[in-house]
C-alpha cells in the first residue's frame, strides 16, 4: 500500500467516503486542511495522478464491484456514482477497463458463478 502525507491520506479518505456525491477539489482540500491549489499539486506529486483522474478511477473500481456483486444496472450505478450521463459513464468505464459495463458484468458474473 502507498504511504502518503497526512494531507493526501485525508484527501483520499474524503474521496472514498464521498464517491456517491459530487466531489470538488475545494471541499476535499478543506477536509485535508490545505488550499485547493496546494492539494492539486501535492496530489499529482504523491499519487502520480490528477485529482479528477483519481476520482474517476475510484468510481470505476466501485462500479466494477457493483456490477460484479449486485443486481444494479449500469444506469443505476452511473447515477449512484455521480456520472453526469450514462454515456459519459460508459466512456470513462471503457477508458479504465477496456470494455463496456454490460460486457464487464456479463463476463465477471460468469467468472463468479
Amino acid at each position: 500500500m502507498q504511504h502518503y502525507s497526512r494531507e493526501i491520506e485525508a484527501a483520499v479518505k474524503y474521496i472514498h467516503l464521498h464517491l456517491h456525491v459530487p466531489v470538488t477539489l475545494e471541499e476535499t482540500a478543506e477536509a485535508a486542511g490545505i488550499s485547493a491549489s496546494y492539494l492539486s499539486r501535492l496530489f499529482k506529486k504523491e499519487t502520480g495522478m490528477l485529482f479528477v483522474d483519481y476520482i474517476q478511477k475510484e468510481r470505476i473500481e466501485a462500479a466494477c464491484n457493483m456490477l460484479t456483486y449486485s443486481d444494479y444496472t449500469a444506469a443505476q450505478i452511473s447515477e449512484y456514482l455521480c456520472f453526469s450521463t450514462q454515456s459519459y459513464f460508459i466512456k470513462i468505464f471503457r477508458k479504465y477497463t477496456g470494455t463496456t459495463p454490460a460486457k464487464y458484468k456479463k463476463y465477471k458474473v460468469q467468472d463468479w458463478k
